[in-house]
């Protein structure tokens, strides 16, 4: 029989496998549309990332450089979810990996919002507001959406790798059926 704290266990970190499987599949999607966009000739393509990578070429570069990182990273969140749902002791080690790059990989994209994103974004959005009355608001919630974003991107690896960290592989007892 599984003592309490065991199937507490367990239940944590199949929680987290399934977040980094689900997580995991969503980068995978994003990274085929993100393919297009950054590798593909800006010339011809619609869209604010287009429109952003033609204007910020230091962005572009970036983009570039960080899709292979980020597709192996999805690759192996996605590793180690499965792997986590089986409560391999070897897939909590990865996921620990996971966490840690992800919490770096999350600053990193934090600054990428403040420096290029979230000024190229509340500019074309202000372009796009027509009434005055609503210019304030509009830049308000675009400013929170950012914000909320990086919250949201550094809380996630940071509360992941605090449970990963604290949470044990529960040990089965075969002796006992």
């Amino acid at each position: 029989m599984e003592s309490p704290s065991s199937s507490r266990s367990a239940g944590i970190l199949q929680i987290i496998g399934g977040l980094y499987i689900l997580f995991g599949s969503f980068t995978l999607v994003s990274m085929v549309q993100n393919a297009g966009v950054c590798f593909a000739p800006l010339e011809g393509q619609t869209g604010l990332m287009a429109e952003m990578m033609r204007a910020q070429p230091a962005y572009a570069s970036t983009m570039r450089a960080l899709f292979f990182p980020g597709l192996l990273y999805a690759l192996v969140q996605f590793g180690s979810g499965v792997g986590l749902l089986r409560l391999s002791p070897f897939a909590r080690r990865v996921a620990l990996g996971c966490a840690i790059y992800g919490f770096a990989a999350a600053l990193c994209t934090a600054w990428l919002t403040v420096t290029y994103t979230l000024p190229f974004t509340l500019d074309y959005t202000m372009q796009q507001v027509k009434n005055p009355d609503m210019i304030v608001t509009t830049r308000n919630v675009t400013l929170a959406s950012g914000y909320f974003g990086i919250a949201l991107g550094l809380l996630y690896p940071l509360v992941a790798f605090i449970l990963l960290k604290r949470t044990p592989i529960p040990r089965h007892d075969f002796t006992q059926s």
